[in-house]
């Protein structure tokens, strides 16, 4: 083979290897029976972070169908006869349900998008769809009739902001799913639904003067998280009052904030989901100070599989060169 037909062929090669995105590998976090632990090497799992993180890695472009797949064929057989979960803990070498899920709300919204934007091309398998619907109906239960907005649970009647925000993705999500599967009316429901609780939330919680309230119960302090947070996260479901654009909400947040969230991680968790608002907003520096203030914390007790999933996504973009990198002159960290 001469030389100018080998150099084509391999040109060819690497571009095509270059089109497909990489793999999430959550190594130390995912069994071989598809379980994702909350932490490296964990010996507990909240299923809220593990969805979530395999979206999020989707978000980015990173391929988590082999991830996510397994995760659903893991969980899929615990879900409650009423659609709800449960937290669990590593007793006997098997992991069991040992605590209710922190948030029902947010719980049963990630999960519903999880099955729609991970099912096969055939669409969802019978089974998906019916788990699909039992979190619909429950999560249906615990709508405020009045306010529009839903509860974290039926004996917790109180509204949080960001959980809110992830029923209007997952409701989008559906929407979308629909879509493709050509049934025009139903996609149509599911986007009535996501655009009324879109115009809840902003009723809600909008305030002009002080930004978004992060729940319906008072609070007596204010930290980074929930609430310095929850003021760019409606960003990730296209919410936003008239009176401000998302470009000019996030550049006050990160004027304001960037510097405390980049040093966060040394004494807290990195918190990537302000990550991934930058990844949406197109701050490519952003991403880069998280990246190199936080792979030292990577897979420490200040590092969750979401933190994991993301950290991967934005170091799948690289070359190895670059990769290794020092953060390139004119990109302010500190």
């Amino acid at each position: 083979m001469n030389r100018i037909l080998f150099a084509f062929l391999m040109a060819i090669a690497i571009l095509c290897q270059s089109s497909q995105a990489a793999e999430l590998r959550l190594t130390g976090y995912q069994g071989s029976d598809g379980a994702i632990t909350t932490y490296f090497g964990g010996n507990s799992i909240d299923p809220y972070f593990a969805t979530k993180a395999l979206l999020a890695a989707k978000d980015v472009g990173l391929d988590a169908d082999v991830a996510a797949r397994q995760w659903i064929d893991w969980l899929l057989p615990r879900q409650r006869s009423d659609g709800r979960f449960e937290r669990y803990c590593l007793k006997s070498q098997r992991f069991v349900a040992c605590r209710r899920a922190d948030a029902d709300d947010a719980m049963l919204a990630t999960w519903m998008e999880t099955l729609v934007r991970f099912a096969p091309p055939e669409g969802m398998p019978a089974e998906w769809k019916e788990s699909f619907d039992k979190a619909s109906r429950h999560l249906d239960t615990l709508r405020d009739r009045q306010r529009g907005v839903y509860f974290i649970a039926a004996d917790l009647p109180v509204a949080l902001m960001m959980d809110n925000v992830e029923i209007s993705s997952a409701y989008k999500a559906v929407s979308k799913y629909l879509q493709t599967r050509h049934d025009m009316e139903a996609a149509a429901f599911w986007m009535r639904k996501a655009t009324q609780l879109d115009r809840a939330i902003l009723r809600v919680f909008w305030q002009p003067a002080r930004g978004y309230l992060v729940s319906t119960q008072a609070r007596d302090k204010i930290e980074f998280y929930p609430d310095t947070v929850a003021q760019i996260f409606p960003i990730l479901a296209g919410i936003h009052p008239e009176s401000q654009s998302p470009d000019a909400s996030y550049l006050a947040w990160m004027q304001k904030h960037r510097f405390v969230w980049l040093q966060n991680t040394e004494t807290d968790f990195p918190w990537g989901l302000v990550a991934l608002v930058a990844d949406k907003m197109g701050d490519q520096d952003a991403i880069t100070c998280w990246r190199a203030r936080s792979v030292q914390f990577r897979h420490g007790t200040h590092w969750n599989v979401l933190e994991e999933a993301l950290y991967q996504s934005f170091e799948a973009r690289l070359t190895p060169e670059r990769a290794l990198a020092p953060v390139p002159a004119g990109v302010r960290c500190r």
